[in-house]
């Protein structure tokens, strides 16, 4: 698990900005919501995870401006922009050497769909950019391996919209074990839930189950259903910068596939911001 650096703070009150304008156009209550989300921050331990934070800045934001989902339209539109493109992917991996590598490529080039990281990205320039550069960190070989020898595949999901990244990896893995995808029990940030996964398709590929109400996965606040998928499967998935940020050090052999789109991420990989990496860590 990571744990929260100065850097974070700033971010975290960015987010919680745009969040509030996401949920009200009312200057009055967006005030709030920064001073509020201020007020929390002091006290809180830099010993937690960003995402164990976050989680505390958007439950102010919820709870001062009323909103449960600020992100609901972005998360449609991206689910929507993403199927619509869904057939230009499945092209791009028909006409590759190797799909599965191709379309582990394309299910890291759908993390540019963040809006905890940054508002305004191309997803087509990260797609056109992504195929055409190595990976910064390049376990592959390993995990090909890994689903060789998995009989039980836990996939973390990250964000609506990338749903649709994940399913083209998805379906070049049918032939290897079986697969859990994991989605947020409740919204937060344009994390996917269960109504994307199914939206976007995944339902035939993948049993569908639900972790943590933060970003990331904090074990500590998922159910023990969850955890008990989590403790038996020989191979887990880990999408996007805040399963890093919550996962990295827990047990079991975990693939990190993501866009380094923060610095302090980047820094801990040692990676440069914008690269793609597909990093195996097994605790």
């Amino acid at each position: 698990m990571m744990k929260t650096t100065l850097e974070c703070i700033p971010c975290l009150l960015k987010q919680a900005l745009n969040a509030a304008r996401l949920a009200t156009d009312d200057p009055a209550v967006q005030e709030q919501v920064l001073k509020s989300v201020m007020k929390e921050l002091l006290d809180v331990s830099f010993e937690h995870s960003p995402p164990f934070i976050a989680h505390i800045v958007y439950s102010v934001v919820k709870e001062v401006t009323g909103c449960e989902d600020p992100y609901e339209d972005l998360k449609i539109r991206y689910n929507h922009a993403a199927m619509e493109m869904y057939p230009r992917l499945k092209e791009i991996v028909d006409r590759s050497e190797d799909r599965l590598f191709t379309a582990a490529k394309l299910a890291i080039a759908g993390n540019i769909i963040d809006f905890g990281a940054n508002m305004q990205f191309s997803v087509k320039k990260t797609i056109k950019d992504t195929l055409a550069r190595e990976f910064a960190i390049n376990d592959y070989s390993k995990f090909l391996d890994s689903l060789e020898h998995s009989k039980n595949i836990l996939y973390l999901a990250d964000n609506a919209g990338e749903v649709v990244f994940d399913r083209i990896l998805l379906e070049e893995m049918t032939d290897y074990g079986d697969i859990v995808y994991a989605v947020k029990k409740a919204p937060i940030i344009n994390d996917a839930t269960m109504d994307d996964a199914l939206f976007c398709g995944i339902r035939p590929l993948a049993e569908i189950v639900t972790t943590s109400d933060t970003p990331g996965t904090i074990l500590d606040r998922c159910d023990q259903e969850f955890i008990e998928i989590y403790r038996s499967s020989d191979m887990i998935i880990s999408k996007g910068q805040g399963n890093y940020e919550s996962m990295s050090g827990e047990e079991g052999n975990i693939f990190f596939l993501l866009l380094a789109k923060c610095p302090v991420i980047a820094s801990d990989l040692g990676v440069e911001i914008g690269d793609a990496v597909l990093k195996q860590m097994i605790a």
